[in-house]
């Protein structure tokens, strides 16, 4: 018994936080890892344990991690911006674009015009010896 070693599991940032032991039978060990309590708790303030366990449970097995990934990102984003969420962002990507293409288009309109300008005026009209 002198040598045998004993194997201390950590607990997930969710049995940390509830203060309880993490055992095998953890739904969310395998996607928030002690080294992922600042993301378990965003997570745990906009959706909270129940609903989270809920979104997990009604997704398949293999898209599991990307819903984790989905739930920490709309999570993070709530706390940047608290009234809008991911929307704002979006919202403003949105208007970027709306101005690229805006300005893009007048620039291809402008080099139409300057391109239709020069096939216009045809030969050179000035002939020698006049200025």
């Amino acid at each position: 018994m002198a040598n045998a070693v004993s194997v201390v599991q950590k607990a997930c940032a969710a049995c940390k936080h509830q203060r309880r032991r993490c055992d095998a039978n953890c739904e969310l060990a395998k996607y928030f890892p002690a080294e992922k309590a600042d993301d378990f708790e965003d997570v745990y303030h906009l959706y909270g344990m129940q609903n989270t366990l809920k979104i997990l449970k009604s997704v398949e097995e293999e898209e599991r991690d990307k819903t984790i990934e989905s739930l920490i990102m709309e999570a993070k984003m709530r706390l940047e911006y608290p009234v809008h969420g991911h929307f704002s962002v979006a919202r403003k990507l949105s208007i970027e674009i709306d101005k690229a293409e805006k300005e893009l288009e007048f620039v291809r309109r402008q080099i139409q015009l300057f391109r239709g300008s020069d096939n216009r005026a045809g030969p050179s009209t000035c002939r020698e010896g006049q200025p």
